[in-house]
């Protein structure tokens, strides 16, 4: 019996506020390092900034079609949005126009900022990726896939960078632009990727169904199976040890993320039976083992599609969300913690403070902050800005 089945209820959510203004399907979140403030980004066509107690500060106009993607930089004191329309704006962080990153041909479907600040980088539906300092001027075109390029993550040492395309590979470049690897293997266009906190490997989701590990030079370390649907989302824990995958077979999943090979047998490629670890390998004609094929540690299970999952920065906990109008949280061991129940459309973006008390999540229209704890009364308040 999965471990979902096994263990009780988990108690209620307590919403702490409700924030309203967005008129459209909030795309993503993201919280200020300082968690004193966060960013969403709409399908209304603007950005909204707020405080972490649910006050508005600030709604970011100039966009003319969806806004996609938020991401705040790491000292806090600008953000960036990516837009349909096939642009990039920067802001301060008090909602003052920054700079117009122009030079996409098509939408532009995600944003990352690097460590230090100091540039960001773009991926598009032009088939492009794109690096640009941090005041708007352009660095290098990413070119090489051969379909629009769906997610872009940055390694934490900002020296190179991973793009994720739906021509089903990832590949890596330099900070400057230069290519590094073509990883290769994924059946069907890939919709994530992560970097380890290390920089010594990487994740991938794909519609295929599969999770790959890799390393950060492009071998291939480890699949993952289990899925039996398209995989939207992967996260990695802080500590590095494991991750969290999101998928539309109504499930999220947690993984031990070494991907050691557990065995290996002499002969042709083939694979050796499960252990008791829940690991599998496959072996080459040498006798050395190329890859792992894990199991899952654990299986999340929603009611509807799990559109987005985030881990705790302690990694003690993990939050999903999904088309079944719920956020769940969970212990990183697959335990529930808490069902966050009140948002009146499915839930497709979430994001977890700093300090790991609290979550902020969106629906069509609306933002709701939550406590971390599963205290089994909710309560009332609602934010609203300008135009809301």
């Amino acid at each position: 019996m999965p471990l979902w089945a096994k263990a009780p209820p988990a108690p209620a959510g307590r919403l702490m506020k409700t924030l309203t203004g967005h008129t459209d399907t909030v795309e993503e979140l993201a919280i200020a390092p300082d968690g004193t403030w966060l960013a969403t980004a709409s399908n209304d066509k603007t950005a909204r900034i707020w405080g972490a107690d649910g006050t508005h500060r600030a709604t970011l106009t100039g966009h003319t079609d969806w806004v996609t993607r938020v991401a705040i930089a790491p000292d806090g004191t600008w953000l960036a949005t990516a837009s349909s329309d096939g642009t990039v704006r920067t802001w301060s962080a008090d909602g003052a126009h920054r700079a117009t990153l122009t030079g996409h041909t098509g939408k532009v479907f995600g944003v990352a900022v690097a460590p230090d600040g100091s540039w960001l980088a773009t991926a598009g539906n032009d088939k492009t990726a794109r690096t640009w300092a941090a005041d708007g001027s352009h660095r290098a075109t990413l070119t090489g896939h051969t379909g629009p390029v769906a997610q872009v993550a940055i390694a934490p040492d900002g020296t190179w960078l991973a793009t994720a395309s739906s021509d089903g590979t990832v590949r890596t470049w330099s900070a400057d632009g230069a290519h590094r690897a073509t990883l290769t293997g994924h059946e069907r266009g890939v919709w994530g990727v992560a970097i380890a906190p290390d920089g010594s490997w990487l994740a991938t989701a794909s519609g295929d169904g599969a999770v790959r590990i890799w390393s950060a030079d492009g071998t291939t370390l480890a699949f993952l199976n289990g899925h039996t649907g398209p995989v939207i989302r992967v996260a990695i824990a802080p500590d590095g040890t494991w991750l969290a995958t999101a998928s539309e077979d109504r499930t999220a999943r947690i993984w031990a993320a070494d991907g050691t090979p557990r065995a290996s047998r002499p002969g042709p490629a083939k694979t050796v039976p499960i252990g008791p670890d829940g690991t599998l390998a496959s072996g080459g004609e040498d006798g050395t083992t190329l890859a792992a094929l894990a199991a899952p540690r654990a299986t999340l299970r929603h009611r509807h599609v799990v559109w987005a999952v985030a881990i705790a920065p302690d990694g003690t906990w993990l939050a999903t969300a999904s088309v079944d109008k719920t956020v769940r949280t969970w212990a990183a061991d697959g335990t529930p913690r808490a069902t966050l129940a009140g948002h009146k459309h499915g839930v497709g973006a979430v994001a977890i403070a700093p300090d790991g008390t609290w979550l902020a999540t969106g629906d069509v229209g609306t933002v709701r902050i939550w406590a971390a704890d599963a205290a089994a009364a909710p309560a009332s308040g609602r934010a609203g800005g300008p135009g809301g």
